[in-house]
């Protein structure tokens, strides 16, 4: 009489490839499932410990392609990107305070760098209030006498320019940006997500203003950026600091000082606004894309981003070159094309991992290593594919594929298609652990 363990033993094993292409895609259900519940954050600890574990993934590969040059560079055409850094030889040579930046210098410096025609200009520096300090008269109200460096910059300010003159208040000390014809209002306002860490292009949301980076790329185009007439105006607008939570993630290069001979990322070059100020004639190259910030030991504008304390301006300028070099906003990633992506990178481990662990397995047992060994490696194999796999992608597509939720993935369909649901609590609750 036959049982049912003869009939299971008698039933041949699938070929190693419909297997995998069966695991493959229950697991990809199951990763657009897991996609969702992180989003949408209806799992409650579980879509939050998922999402951590997502983010980790991230700093892994930022902080791995942070130290290399960048392998792609803008399409031919697109405006050089100038940074105008305002660092400690700045500082030190027009003996300064170091607390605030002098007014006057920084209208000599935007005088010089106007005199360059660039395509636009962002002023990453903070302008909302005079630079004296307030007086207070007989009736207690508050008055802000403006120095005459206050009264040079907004001469310069006022000047009529060809070019829109970025800054990132909606007021320039008191007087709002519709009187300066050229000016425009840009939030330098990013986006956080867990553990205060940047890791995303920050869009615009609705009617407020645009981010910085967003409105350097619109320069860029052949159109130009056109400043939105709410945005000149005085009272800002509902939601100004809220942008979409989703955007796409920043490629980092490590920002160089001045004088540095080779650059991570082709198009950006960095000057020190020493040297602009102490040249007669303009010193940059007319059409660049300018940003002028700080990032002199004084400075305090530092962002918590995926590979350490950044400067708030080095922030801006890998989310404007991820946008130049990588096309987000004009090449989006269709959804079907996303989830092929990942059923084609959990294919590949699971076809690989076995075989590889498999070699190594061999190789072992020549050494005398008992055979069993070798399957403890084929899980840290399969990470291993699915790490290259998303590193490439990160690097030559500016694209973040996740190899954190395809492990968990891969593990559910496993245990599913082997009918080993009584393991699938307690296997869960271990990943989930694990990731975090």
């Amino acid at each position: 009489m036959d049982t049912p363990a003869a009939d299971a033993a008698a039933t041949p094993a699938p070929r190693p490839w419909i297997q995998a292409v069966r695991e493959s895609a229950v697991a990809v259900v199951v990763f657009l499932f897991l996609s969702w519940a992180v989003t949408e954050g209806r799992l409650g600890w579980f879509s939050d410990t998922l999402a951590d574990a997502q983010d980790q993934a991230y700093d892994a590969l930022a902080s791995l392609e942070y130290h290399f040059a960048s392998p792609v560079a803008p399409p031919a055409g697109t405006p050089p990107v100038v940074f105008v850094d305002i660092d400690d030889d700045t500082v030190q040579a027009a003996n300064i305070s170091p607390y605030l930046f002098h007014r006057g210098v920084l209208a000599d410096l935007l005088t010089r760098v106007a005199a360059t025609q660039p395509r636009a200009v962002y002023v990453d520096l903070n302008l909302s209030a005079p630079s004296q300090e307030p007086v207070l008269d007989r009736r207690g109200t508050a008055r802000f006498p403006r120095s005459a460096g206050d009264e040079a910059l907004l001469t310069a300010l006022r000047a009529p320019h060809a070019f829109p003159v970025l800054l990132s208040q909606p007021a320039v000390f008191g007087e709002p940006l519709s009187r300066f014809g050229a000016a425009c209002w840009v939030t330098p306002a990013v986006i956080t997500d867990s553990g205060d860490t940047v890791r995303r292009v920050p869009r615009r949301w609705a009617d407020g203003p645009y981010p910085v980076s967003e409105a350097l790329f619109q320069a860029s185009q052949p159109g130009g950026f056109q400043c939105p007439d709410a945005r000149r105006g005085s009272s800002p607008p509902r939601d100004v600091y809220r942008t979409a939570l989703y955007g796409e993630p920043i490629v980092f290069h490590e920002v160089p000082t001045s004088g540095a001979r080779t650059y991570a990322w082709p198009g950006l070059s960095v000057i020190s606004a020493r040297t602009v100020l102490a040249q007669d004639a303009p010193v940059l190259e007319p059409g660049a894309l300018v940003v002028v910030g700080r990032t002199d030991a004084d400075n305090l504008d530092m962002h918590g981003s995926a590979v350490g304390s950044l400067p708030g301006v080095e922030l801006h300028l890998n989310a404007l070159m991820t946008l130049l070099a990588y096309r987000h906003p004009v090449v989006a990633l269709d959804p079907i094309a996303s989830s092929l992506l990942a059923f084609a990178a959990m294919l590949l481990a699971i076809l690989a991992a076995p075989l590889l662990s498999g070699l190594l397995t061999r190789g072992l047992t020549r050494l005398g290593v008992r055979r069993q060994v070798g399957d403890v490696f084929e899980h840290p194999i399969m990470w291993g594919l699915l790490f290259g796999a998303a590193f490439l992608a990160y690097r030559y597509a500016g694209r973040f594929l996740d190899f954190a939720l395809p492990i968990v993935s891969l593990e559910l369909a496993r245990l599913a298609l082997g009918r080993r649901l009584n393991q699938l609590a307690t296997k869960t609750l271990k990943m989930a652990k694990l990731l975090n």
